[in-house]
């Protein structure tokens, strides 16, 4: 018995919808349920943001502490978790992938969006860039990259993952970007951080002081990043990396019961593939005399039902 077919024997009861734990060293599925079942995954598009972004860094040697974005009036206007940016703000580069990263700030990731895509019409367009919606011409750009990244059930429509039947990726997809994204050093650097301070300009050029938080709970507990996301369609989701001197684990919850439930089922995850990395002679014998207790219940429960209705037949 393989230990991806174990590992659904072994205990490890979720909420999640679909899940999935990746040995990142080796990239081998430890364990997983539903990992191709395509849903939306809300904020953790930000992680497809990010990466994009930082590939347009790297390309054309883009200064991230020089480089300025003005936030726009549509990225101030936006719901949900915010970066609290107003219309005319200004930060770096930098400041605003912390801005994106860290409160999970939609308006930031707009103004990235935004940013990106008129870099991207400038150099292919020249002086025709006006005439066309920069954010689609990024939100094209993020569906590139996941092509080059072999995530064929993924489908990216906005920069920040509000409510959008068509934004819909799976677990094993974002295992891919999670491995990619944490191998960029710019990104891996900005997700482990707990918080982080900057002082940007507000739209008549007065300095404006931000203090943004990370909304991952699980960096206090050895883990090194990645994204929290949650909506009413997607349900609470996360993306999650976990490293120590012998594993490097990659761990997706998509749609858990209640947010809670994320930081509670990613540690089971986490323990659970520790052991079975660690220990796997172990592991295997828990895992057997599980599943054969299992089968052993629904036996019982089997014999069970065929009494009652027997006795309903006698009647």
């Amino acid at each position: 018995m393989k230990l991806k077919n174990l590992a659904l024997q072994s205990g490890l009861k979720l909420t999640a919808k679909s899940w999935l734990i990746l040995n990142s060293k080796t990239g081998e599925i430890l364990s997983s349920q539903q990992e191709h079942e395509r849903r939306e995954i809300a904020s953790i598009t930000k992680v497809m943001t990010a990466y994009t972004a930082i590939q347009i860094i790297s390309n054309l040697h883009i200064n991230v502490t020089e480089s300025k974005i003005e936030t726009p009036c549509e990225a101030a206007a936006l719901k949900g978790t915010r970066a609290e940016l107003s219309e005319g703000d200004v930060l770096s580069v930098l400041d605003m992938l912390h801005a994106m990263l860290l409160p999970s700030g939609n308006d930031a990731a707009y103004a990235l969006a935004e940013y990106f895509g008129l870099v991207l019409l400038e150099v292919e367009l020249k002086s025709q860039y006006k005439m066309v919606d920069p954010v689609q011409v990024f939100i094209y750009e993020m569906n590139k990259s996941a092509k080059a990244l072999g995530m064929t059930e993924s489908n990216f429509a906005s920069p920040h993952g509000l409510k959008n039947c068509f934004n819909k990726s799976s677990a094993i997809d974002l295992a891919k970007l999670g491995m990619a994204a944490m191998k960029c050093e710019l990104f891996a650097n900005i997700v482990r951080k707990q918080a982080y301070e900057c002082i940007g300009q507000d739209s008549y050029g007065c300095e404006k002081k931000f203090i943004w938080f990370n909304t991952n709970k699980l960096l206090t507990k050895g883990f090194s990043g990645l994204k929290t996301g949650i909506t009413p369609s997607a349900g609470p989701c996360l993306l999650s990396s976990y490293v120590n001197e012998k594993v490097e684990l990659m761990m997706i919850l998509l749609s858990c019961k209640t947010p809670d439930h994320r930081w509670t089922e990613t540690l089971k995850m986490k323990d659970w593939a520790v052991k079975a990395l660690l220990n796997p002679k172990e592991q295997f014998l828990h895992s057997y005399q599980f599943y054969f207790a299992a089968k052993e219940e629904k036996s019982k429960r089997n014999k069970s039902i065929e009494r009652k209705k027997e006795k309903r037949v006698s009647v």
